[in-house]
């Protein structure tokens, strides 16, 4: 599981930024914690999982780039809008990977 540099995290979150950042490198509990993440199956743009699924069994294989921290799910609905308002600003819809890491992760 990686953090993109372009990670959008939610103002409620913003104070506790590195605190989040080692937590989910250590894969310690948090909980209300939603991540939202690049396509894991390839259908869409953007995924949101709480936080305590990704650290399930099911996901550890999985490559999982976070791109947005939340404080619970409606949060999460309202920074992806965030999020995609901004790449269709920027007429980035088509290469979200390289919107949030630079290059194609």
């Amino acid at each position: 599981m990686k953090i993109a540099e372009g990670v959008y995290i939610s103002e409620i979150l913003k104070p506790e930024r590195n605190i989040l950042r080692k937590r989910i490198q250590k894969r310690k509990r948090i909980p209300g914690l939603y991540c939202i993440t690049l396509p894991q199956w390839g259908s869409g743009i953007l995924e949101i999982y709480s936080y305590e699924d990704l650290l399930s069994d099911f996901y550890e294989s999985c490559n999982i780039i976070i791109v947005g921290l939340a404080a619970g799910r409606k949060d999460a609905l309202v920074i992806l809008q965030r999020m995609v308002d901004d790449m269709a600003e920027c007429q980035m819809i088509e290469r979200v990977e390289e919107y949030f890491c630079g290059e194609k992760a």
